[in-house]
């Protein structure tokens, strides 16, 4: 394995797992932005639509990641010492898993659309228009829970270049169909945000196919196993992955609610404001594409010099590394708040709804840095040394003690607007950040997990 004792050595580490990470999240990103461009021109009513929806996907995507990342520490540190039979089993558990979230999700989102829109809106339009996005869009969960196993267990080998390749082409398919069909160009049916669903489900099955085909493709590949190997695993090794890999699905799925719990409360301020928070989020996601790269990697190098038994190598690392990617969000909090300024106009916003989403950029930007710090703490650093029960007592209590009542606090009872009701939620992050790093210099978190 690489000698990481000097940042020379390091940073090309971090970039050649993480940048392909960033570009694929980046180019996704990139081309939602633009897809929220063409359905902000149908209005506020279809862009809030299309929002709340996604926010469904959304809680699907981050229950998803808590499954997958949580088996992904045992993926890492098996990778440490080139157990390929190993990565091969943890990977049909997270098939196992995933196949069950993404079937019960289809089912319900399927019965209950215009119930589930319901929930974080009550503008009757906005209602019909989710409702119609989604008995489309439900089926792409299931694909996009088999891609995810593959794409999740690329980045612990190493491999991360395939799913940035079928992402990018995929994204574009949709960015393409996209302006085919939400307003009807090259006299392609005009189908509004029915037409944004379709284009949708056809680029997660362009995904999933290309993906596969890269991987089976591919000369010993180490992630093209065949179905005996995926589902070989003992009941004891399942009992023994699934104790660590439970609290951060427990921990994700609480997490995701409780923020969706949050726009909950922000829907009581009306459409403009969930318009407007959503053009701040998007255009906050391209940044958020770079610094999740280097969260992850920096999550794969820890887990696999853990693996290979450097554990003080592993905490040496994590503190350049956390130094390294806070400098790195001061830069982009910067870049993103241009980008905000520069753009934020062309969503088919009102005058004031544009003003109230750049006030939320202005907080956005200030909080970008902190919380970077709380991500690669926790996602990149704690939970890769099998720390998993205290992340999600860290992030539970923050979110659902202190998180979800101010929220509520801040809009029914202050009457604050959403920029400073999202100002005062992200304050939790500060709390969070110190109790982690707390956290972190006591080495607690650092703990081999697979028999060596």
């Amino acid at each position: 394995m690489t000698d990481l004792t000097t940042n020379k050595a390091l940073i090309p580490k971090i970039l050649k797992i993480g940048l392909p990470i960033a570009i694929q999240n980046f180019v996704g990103t990139a081309l939602n932005l633009i897809d929220n461009m063409m359905i902000g021109s149908r209005g506020e009513a279809a862009l809030a639509a299309v929002s709340i929806s996604n926010r469904i996907f959304f809680i699907l995507i981050i229950i998803l990641f808590g499954a997958y990342s949580g088996l992904g520490i045992y993926t890492s540190q098996y990778w440490g010492k080139k157990d390929l039979v190993s990565i091969r089993k943890i990977m049909g558990m997270a098939f196992m898993l995933g196949l069950t979230l993404s079937v019960m999700f289809t089912i319900g989102t399927l019965s209950f659309p215009s119930q589930i829109i319901s929930i974080f809106i009550r503008d009757a339009v906005v209602i019909e228009k989710g409702a119609s996005y989604l008995s489309i869009a439900a089926f792409t969960y299931i694909p996009v829970a088999i891609t995810y196993v593959y794409a999740y267990a690329s980045r612990s080998v190493h491999k991360t270049k395939s799913p940035m390749v079928a992402s990018i082409i995929a994204l574009s398919i949709n960015t393409f169909l996209n302006y085919l069909l939400i307003n009807g160009n090259w006299g392609a049916p005009e189908l509004g945000v029915k037409g944004a669903a379709i284009a949708t489900l056809t680029a997660r099955i362009v995904e999933l196919v290309l993906l596969l085909t890269i991987i089976y493709k591919s000369k010993d590949h180490p992630l093209a196993g065949h179905i005996n190997e995926f589902f070989s695993f003992s009941r004891e090794m399942f009992k023994k992955v699934t104790k660590t890999a439970i609290p951060v699905i427990i921990n994700e799925s609480a997490w995701v609610i409780g923020i969706s719990v949050y726009f909950i409360a922000y829907g009581f301020l009306g459409t403009a404001s969930i318009a407007a928070a959503q053009v701040s989020l998007t255009i906050s996601n391209l940044i958020w594409a770079f610094l999740i790269g280097m969260g992850n990697a920096t999550a794969v190098i820890i887990g696999n010099e853990i693996g290979a038994g450097k554990t003080a190598s592993a905490y040496d690392i994590a503190r350049r590394l956390i130094k390294m990617e806070f400098i790195a969000a001061l830069f982009l909090a910067v870049i993103y708040l241009a980008i905000g300024y520069a753009i934020s106009g062309f969503f088919g916003l009102t005058e004031s709804s544009r003003d109230i989403a750049m006030k939320c950029i202005y907080i956005n930007t200030v909080f970008i840095p902190i919380r970077m710090l709380g991500f690669v703490y926790i996602i990149g650093v704690l939970r890769s040394g099998g720390d998993t029960k205290f992340c999600m007592y860290l992030d539970l209590s923050m979110v659902w003690f202190l998180g979800i009542p101010v929220a509520f606090i801040a809009v029914l009872v202050l009457k604050l607007p959403i920029y400073w009701a999202m100002c005062l939620v992200y304050s939790e992050e500060i709390i969070k950040v110190a109790i982690a790093a707390s956290r972190f210099r006591s080495k607690k978190w650092i703990n081999v997990l697979i028999d060596n």
